[in-house]
């Protein structure tokens, strides 16, 4: 007879299934494939089977559970609330127990568990890339990524350099794509190029306000995530820019590693565990207020994930609970410095430019931030912000999107479709996975906007300015 035990943990929740149906119209693998065996209601009905029964999870069930991008829109829609991510993931512990297929055994154990390792590994990477081809962009130029590019998007660089089109502009960071004829792995998926230096390269561990801050006796640990690190570090490099413009010294720990959430979300949950208490330790150790992240994923990894998959006893429970309620969002922290000072923002990017914002699943539907980002781009951009009429998953869901990459373009197809209907210019978001997905969907369709980080897109304005504006606005108010 099986044991079930992560799948028995989570009992309650599949118990609670009324089998309504709602889930149906809001999964966007349902969308595209109209089979109830990839769906909520019917995963639900299999895990209600399997524990009733004490059955085996069958290694052919294993389709049925990798094929959801954890995106909880079923939750959201549930009248009875059913946590289907997490009986999903136990289903697929459950189905770990029998041996992880390859490579993700090695690449879970062997790669994500060890930062030093992985480093070397991406820059072995980064030596061969230049086999992939370079997407072309405007006039058949070099496609930049102008995350990479420190300063392209200031004014006063567009000044200085008397540019109109800050997208025709060469850089070092760049877009590449595999070809088609190697359709088995991903061919004509554009990806971002490995960035020459690592942020952990190029940012040293301590990062004091400048002099001319208005300190806010704030120490913030920054965790920044395997594609910040290695793709985007410009992303990075500017959330710790705003943050010490903001007057808080920002720490950024180079021993940190891998949240861990795709080797949980794939069902080794021990490797998992591991990392995430070398992970805790290290940042506890800190003594910083608050963990701050750029990364959507990242930040439900930290605030909820490791409670909910990878505790053992009621002790762990309460320190990885007591550890995520001092993780804070990027948006979510500037938002709550509002409430002390009010803050003010202005565009880096240059005059007039039009923008959209995409909703990470990890924060919209996991860690409830849907507002915070709103504010602030609103501020900053006025009329220039355009809201998109599609705010669903852009089927990147990690290793989704690699198992099923078919599916997962036309997941985001929907998604790309709502960015033109904008006309915006750029696509703002908070996670980096999100960012290559929506690069690769983007491109693949011949579409100018850019994709970036919502920390590249905006600075603090300076005191001086801030305390005008602010004197402005409370004139008005008292008139």
């Amino acid at each position: 007879m099986p044991e079930l035990k992560e799948l028995s943990r989570h009992l309650e929740q599949a118990e609670k299934c009324i089998s309504c149906g709602l889930c149906l119209y809001s999964c966007p693998v349902y969308a595209e494939e109209q089979n109830e065996n990839f769906v909520a209601r019917g995963r639900n009905r299999l895990m209600k089977e399997v524990i009733d029964n004490r059955e085996d999870l069958a290694a052919r069930m294993r389709d049925r559970f990798s094929k959801c991008l954890l995106c909880r829109r079923c939750t959201m829609v549930c009248p009875q609330g059913v946590r289907t991510d997490l009986l999903t993931i136990a289903a697929r512990a459950e189905l770990a127990k029998d041996g992880l297929p390859f490579p993700k055994r090695d690449i879970f154990r062997k790669l994500l568990k060890d930062r030093n390792r992985m480093k070397k590994v991406m820059r072995s990477l980064a030596k061969f890339q230049w086999l992939l081809p370079v997407t072309k962009g405007r006039g058949n130029g070099v496609h930049p990524l102008p995350e990479n590019t420190p300063g392209i998007w200031t004014r006063d660089y567009m000044i200085d350099k008397g540019r109109s089109d800050p997208f025709s502009t060469e850089t070092e960071g760049k877009i590449r794509h595999i070809p088609l004829f190697l359709a088995g792995l991903g061919g004509g998926r554009q990806l971002p190029s490995i960035a020459s230096a690592f942020l952990s390269d190029e940012v040293p561990e301590i990062n004091p306000p400048p002099i001319t801050a208005v300190r806010r006796n704030k120490r913030v640990a920054f965790f920044s995530g395997c594609a910040t690190e290695f793709c985007f570090p410009q992303a990075g490099k500017s959330l710790i820019r705003v943050l010490n413009q903001l007057g808080i010294e920002v720490v950024l720990p180079k021993e940190q590693g891998c949240c861990g959430i795709p080797v949980f979300a794939g069902g080794d949950f021990e490797t998992a565990r591991e990392m995430a208490l070398h992970n805790l330790h290290l940042f506890l150790d800190l003594n910083v207020d608050l963990i701050v992240t750029g990364c959507a994923t990242c930040g439900s990894a930290l605030k909820e994930g490791w409670a909910s998959y990878l505790a053992k006893g009621e002790k762990e429970q309460a320190l990885f609970e007591g550890f995520g309620a001092h993780v804070r969002d990027f948006s979510e922290f500037l938002i709550e410095l509002a409430d002390f000072r009010p803050l003010h923002y202005r565009s880096r990017l240059p005059e007039n430019t039009r923008v959209t914002y995409h909703d990470p699943c990890h924060l919209a539907r996991y860690q409830g931030v849907v507002e915070q980002p709103r504010k602030i781009l609103k501020q900053v951009f006025r009329g220039n912000f355009i809201e998109m009429d599609n705010n669903g998953c852009c089927g990147m869901g990690g290793t989704f999107s690699i198992d099923y990459y078919s599916l997962s373009k036309k997941i985001a197809e929907k998604k790309v479709e709502s960015i033109a209907r904008t006309g915006a210019d750029v696509v703002i978001t908070a996670c980096p996975g999100c960012m290559i997905q929506l690069i690769d969907n983007l491109k693949r369709r011949h579409l100018a906007q850019r994709v970036i980080d919502i920390a590249e897109a905006i600075e603090p304005l300076p005191v001086l300015e801030d305390m005008v504006v602010f004197e402005s606005l409370r004139t008005k108010i008292a008139i």
